[in-house]
């Protein structure tokens, strides 16, 4: 049991950042080719309680599988179950908490690289979480961000001072309207349930990426930031415009639904931007299972049975 099995401790091991970056264009690249296909989350509840599964099956890698975690107290446990493509059989039980913390940054980064044209950004980041610490390291280990800005409720000073530590990038804590004001890049990486800054604020050309929450009732950016957007990209449309609150609470539905385009078709054809009329680019955050199945793939393969 224990060669099938693969802890959260095995997976930080197995998998570097720049890995999952890698894996994570690669599946939607093959995606975009049609490749490969997704399972739209699906979430039964009872009890005040609920129980959730998506997944995919990677044709490039030629697997699939199945990610499964219940939601008990705002808490969660994460397990993939990862099947050969070609035979059926059960190749790896994969935890999953630290996969999702790779991944869900490694995803962000793929975008980024995707719709910023320049390097050496200002990045700012609001949250201090598992999630903000996870997109420090997708923007900051490899110098593309070479300044941080801190926007947090809790424990700011202390993430500032690790990023300055972890990666030599100079970080400092500034309230919501300096981190929108001046940054290149904008992470929102929080549980908030309204919008953490005005819109109106964000310089043009700005990239800002929402990944805090795949709940309806709860969004992170304001209608100001999706009009001024010329293009909103999401990993699948129907389960972003299902689940994301930020989209699902916007004011103007029919504009935004034709701002919308998949990851999968834009690493395809780069070209899909050209053209998109607005100042500023949006990525919307939900997780999709193939992001799961690709890398749970990869730390099969990092990590050989016996």
């Amino acid at each position: 049991m224990s060669e099938i099995f693969i802890d959260d401790q095995q997976v930080a091991k197995a998998v570097s950042m720049r890995e999952a970056i890698e894996a994570m264009r690669l599946a939607f690249l093959d995606m975009g080719r049609g490749g490969s296909s997704i399972q739209d989350r699906v979430r039964i509840h009872a009890g005040g309680n609920s129980l959730s599964m998506m997944g995919g099956i990677h044709g490039a890698d030629k697997v699939m599988g199945a990610k499964v975690y219940p939601t008990v107290g705002g808490q969660f446990d994460f397990v993939i179950n990862l099947f050969s493509a070609e035979t059926g059989k059960l190749l790896r039980v994969v935890q999953g908490n630290e996969l999702t913390r790779l991944r869900t940054a490694a995803v962000t980064r793929v975008v980024a690289d995707a719709c910023v044209r320049k390097s050496h950004v200002a990045l700012a980041i609001f949250g201090s979480g598992i999630q903000a610490q996870a997109h420090a390291e997708a923007f900051c280990a490899d110098g593309f961000a070479t300044e941080v800005l801190v926007c947090a409720r809790d424990d700011a000073e202390a993430f500032a001072r690790s990023v300055q530590q972890l990666y030599g990038v100079p970080a400092r804590v500034v309230d919501a309207a300096t981190a929108a004001s001046q940054a290149d890049i904008v992470i929102t990486a929080t549980r908030s349930s309204t919008a953490l800054f005005d819109g109106a604020a964000l310089r043009p050309g700005t990239f800002v990426a929402a990944i805090g929450s795949s709940k309806p009732s709860a969004r992170e950016i304001d209608d100001v930031v999706l009009a001024r957007a010329g293009v909103v990209v999401v990993e699948s449309r129907a389960q972003a415009l299902r689940e994301g609150g930020d989209l699902v609470m916007a004011a103007d539905q029919q504009a935004l639904g034709s701002k919308v385009i998949e990851l999968g078709p834009l690493l395809v054809d780069p070209g899909l931007l050209q053209g998109a009329a607005g100042d500023i680019t949006v990525y919307k955050s939900v997780g999709v299972g193939i992001e799961d199945v690709a890398l749970a793939q990869l730390v099969h393969r990092n990590l050989p049975r016996a």
